[in-house]
């Protein structure tokens, strides 16, 4: 690793928390709203997570008529605000202390392809908001995440970043946005000879610094 690092970037579902207990409530409570009755799992949330919301919808739930879908997409808006302001999602181990030690050495970022405001979310659950500079998701500007990646960078004269995330797609996008990736093993991806890896959270403290 280049030792001029100045800032992380982070994935959010796989790298910081898993919150598809409550997504997925979130989806079955809004399917069911629409009239269908298609139950999804917890397991499902955590297949497609990472990927683009728009992609997710059209691969994944075809058996909505496309005229319904705005309608759909808007009650599920919605519903996951909600829920997962009431009942958020789980960190993984060692996220709060080894965030704070980080965030005194180095700039602290999250791009996510998740929809409008759930990072907000996230960092307003978990008092979050004093350890990150900035954040960009699809769900604001519909932009990929190689492209978000190099918004943030813009935005903030980033000199030196790494990416942190649990799947391949994060990995082809830091590719694309020429950006070192770290690949976290204990994620919900599973990415072949993925170069640099970390099996807990806190193992960035050591590679990192």
């Amino acid at each position: 690793m280049k030792k001029d690092r100045d800032s992380i970037i982070f994935d959010l579902d796989g790298t910081l928390w898993d919150a598809s207990e409550t997504v997925v409530r979130a989806f079955n409570d809004s399917i069911k709203e629409i009239g269908y009755e298609v139950h999804l799992t917890a397991l499902d949330i955590r297949n497609f997570s990472g990927m683009k919301m728009d992609d997710i919808f059209a691969q994944h739930f075809n058996f909505i008529p496309k005229e319904k879908l705005p309608d759909f997409i808007e009650i599920y808006s919605k519903k996951e605000k909600d829920y997962l302001s009431k009942t958020g999602g789980k960190l993984f181990p060692d996220i709060p202390e080894t965030l704070e030690k980080l965030s005194k050495n180095y700039k602290l970022f999250i791009v996510s392809n998740c929809m409008a405001g759930y990072i907000e979310t996230f960092l307003n659950y978990h008092h979050f908001n004093k350890y990150f500079t900035d954040y960009e998701c699809f769900g604001n500007n519909k932009l990929p995440k190689d492209e978000n990646i190099r918004l943030i960078i813009k935005r903030n004269e980033l000199q030196n970043p790494v990416y942190v995330g649990d799947t391949i797609w994060d990995k082809e996008s830091c590719d694309k946005a020429s950006v070192d990736f770290i690949y976290a093993a204990y994620g919900f991806g599973k990415i072949e000879n993925p170069g640099i890896k970390i099996e807990n959270f806190a193992d960035l403290i050591k590679i990192i610094n």
